[in-house]
């Protein structure tokens, strides 16, 4: 596995992993966070944190193999010649 690659998706998987793990807080545990006083707005922010580090893992996977090539499919080699 190309190292670069596998260090884009470790760091946008750890940006979904504190995403998850705050949002849980937040959920399930909102009595305990007092300095907090806009929880809905935390709260969007945490879910647009996770929408983008999902989408980025999603981007790589799609687009790219492993070893940082990119993938083999026509659609892709269109997107890129354009």
């Amino acid at each position: 596995m190309n190292r670069y690659f596998k260090a884009a998706i470790s760091h946008w998987e750890a940006q979904r992993d504190e995403a998850v793990a705050t949002l849980e807080l937040y959920f399930n545990k909102s009595v305990g966070i007092g300095e907090h006083s806009n929880l809905l707005k935390e709260i969007n922010q945490w879910t647009d944190k996770l929408s983008q580090a999902e989408e980025n893992i999603l981007n790589l996977k799609t687009y790219f193999d492993p070893d940082g090539e990119v993938h083999s499919g026509a659609t892709v080699k269109q997107l890129l010649n354009e």
